[in-house]
């Protein structure tokens, strides 16, 4: 397939509207959201704030957001990253007693799809955790995996699996549908892992992308109730380089909360080797868009006198 020339890109200084303020719980986050200089202030219509969904947003040098979703785009590959999709999660949990509505496998091909008429990549990464189950492929499972790739397949040319802790009995996608799977790719100077794994000493890339952490953003209304908000989290590693951490495509992976405590972290490489303190959490809020928000140590300092959590 030919998706066409890429779309051109937007500079770091794009302008994004601020969000509708119609979840209580993100009003404190959204305040440093307007102080942005990515923001202007909302225009007003019937109560309701106007947004402006941004189809591209750098968010680390040559690595781009796509639009509300949970994926990367870096144009001089024409590529775009995703990660845990966890397909086979309804059947592993209904094996216990705990039945889920089936919807990894559409949700998962619904962003891809969306993510490529948005950029026109011809490749796709999966950063890991394509599948779900550690000790055998299920049979549901196979099914969904099968089917997300062969829907995969008739929109890039190249697809590319980079193995997570869960990418067991995967081989045979190889053997059947051409795709490449390794444990590490580069792209130029840019590092894809899982992130389950410590880096290799002497690797020295610019960039890493990974996923394995799901992140989110935790927040706690004043009635008690918990809500997660997915988000990217950008942050500087002490061997000199920046993570990009990918949010989880799956629908039931909703993900750490981020915070400067290192011990949280389900990452080596966050664990050992993140700046915390000055990492950038970017929300990804479905329908609306992505906001950055502080760096962690002071999102963390000015929610101290919210009912929130980080």
């Amino acid at each position: 397939m030919n998706p066409g020339p890429p779309p051109s890109l937007p500079s770091r200084g794009l302008r994004v509207k601020s969000p509708p303020l119609y979840l209580a719980e993100l009003r404190a986050l959204f305040s440093w959201i307007r102080s942005s200089p990515r923001c202007v202030e909302p225009i007003s219509l019937d109560g309701r704030a106007l947004v402006e969904v941004v189809p591209l947003l750098e968010i680390a040098e040559g690595i781009y957001a796509v639009a509300d979703l949970p994926v990367l785009y870096v144009p001089r590959f024409r590529t775009l990253i995703v990660a845990d999709i966890h397909l086979g999660f309804e059947e592993e949990m209904s094996s216990k007693g705990i039945y889920l509505p089936r919807v990894q496998l559409k949700k998962a091909c619904e962003i891809v799809e969306r993510a490529a008429s948005i950029t026109r990549a011809n490749t796709l990464i999966v950063a890991g955790d394509l599948k779900h189950k550690f000790e055998k492929l299920g049979r549901r499972e196979a099914k969904d995996v099968r089917e997300f790739v062969e829907f995969a397949t008739k929109i890039f040319d190249r697809i590319v699996l980079v193995r997570g802790n869960h990418d067991t009995f995967v081989y045979w996608l190889r053997r059947k549908y051409g795709i490449e799977i390794y444990d590490k790719l580069w792209l130029g100077d840019i590092l894809v892992v899982h992130g389950h794994r410590e880096l290799d000493p002497y690797d020295n890339p610019k960039i890493v992308v990974l996923g394995h952490e799901h992140p989110s953003i935790t927040l706690r209304d004043v009635l008690g109730s918990l809500s997660k908000v997915p988000c990217f989290l950008v942050t500087p590693l002490r061997r000199g380089c920046i993570a990009v951490v990918l949010p989880a495509c799956g629908v039931y992976q909703s993900g750490t909360p981020v915070t400067t405590m290192r011990e949280t972290y389900l990452s080596p490489i966050l664990r050992m080797e993140a700046m915390l303190e000055e990492a950038q959490p970017f929300a990804l809020i479905e329908g609306e868009g992505l906001f950055a928000l502080p760096r962690l140590k002071d999102l963390e300092e000015v929610l101290k006198g919210f009912e929130y959590l980080i």
